[in-house]
């Protein structure tokens, strides 16, 4: 696991010393909830960011349980250490790849496979935070399950589940862009806030709140959908003498004239 990951590293940073030259002078760096670039960062800089990010976090893991209070238990989840290591250094690499292509092809829609970068990783996440053992590094780190190890265990298998159905949700988004930072952002929040949440309820004897927290948070999902299906958003608007595309249509552009009122 651990050669893997090096090898990964050298490889980006081999592909950005190899396109160095044919890159453009800005590159893009940051996109805005519809998907525009909105910022851009000098080549010189932009190039090896992704790579030092991936060798950062390949230190981080390797010198993180030596500080621990709780290193012994590292032992107890070194495979899934491991794995969330590579989890991360993969996705850095993704990251390279993408901001790489948008610098050749600016036009490129970046959300789609931001979005399934990012549903990936929430994914792969969820998959194994339920077998992390309490740590001061990674996971649901509050008082609550830093107090008690059985809140640690219940919490983390609770936030296996909400990463795991925010990354769906994220990936799904990311195929239909129906509604995108709503849905994204709100996705992510609930995902991580819920196990916070949880853990705070377990702290007070008072768990089974949470059943109907989650049966409030449904009702809300679905009142909003059922609103957004219906309203009609999905429409070509006539402004200012044009056929203006508003939402996602199911519709082609209308072919009768737009007359301007």
């Amino acid at each position: 696991m651990l050669l893997f990951q090096i090898i990964l590293i050298v490889i980006q940073f081999v592909a950005s010393l190899y396109l160095y030259s044919s890159l453009p002078h800005l590159m893009p760096t940051h996109w805005n909830i519809y998907g525009n670039i909105d910022s851009y960062m000098p080549k010189q800089y932009a190039v090896w960011m992704f790579p030092f990010l991936g060798l950062i976090m390949l230190f981080f893991f390797k010198i993180a349980p030596s500080f621990d209070p709780n290193k012994n238990k590292y032992q107890h989840f070194s495979n899934e250490w491991q794995i969330l290591q590579a989890v991360f250094v993969v996705f850095f690499a993704y990251m390279q790849g993408i901001t790489f292509y948008v610098a050749y092809n600016p036009t490129l829609v970046i959300m789609k496979p931001m979005f399934i970068g990012l549903g990936t990783l929430f994914i792969l996440l969820g998959n194994y935070l339920s077998k992390i053992r309490q740590n001061y590094f990674i996971g649901i780190k509050v008082p609550w399950t830093l107090a008690s190890e059985d809140n640690w265990n219940k919490t983390h298998r609770f936030a296996s589940w909400t990463f795991v159905i925010a990354g769906i949700i994220v990936l799904v988004e990311a195929f239909f862009i129906w509604q995108a930072a709503p849905i994204v952002f709100g996705s992510l929040m609930l995902g991580s806030f819920l196990p916070v949440l949880y853990s705070y309820l377990l702290f007070k004897n008072k768990e089974h709140y949470m059943k109907r927290i989650l049966l409030g948070i449904i009702c809300i999902a679905t009142l909003l959908i059922g609103i957004r299906t219906i309203s009609g958003e999905d429409d070509w608007i006539c402004k200012d003498g044009k056929w203006v595309i508003h939402g996602k249509p199911s519709t082609a552009r209308p072919t009768t004239q737009c007359i301007k009122r």
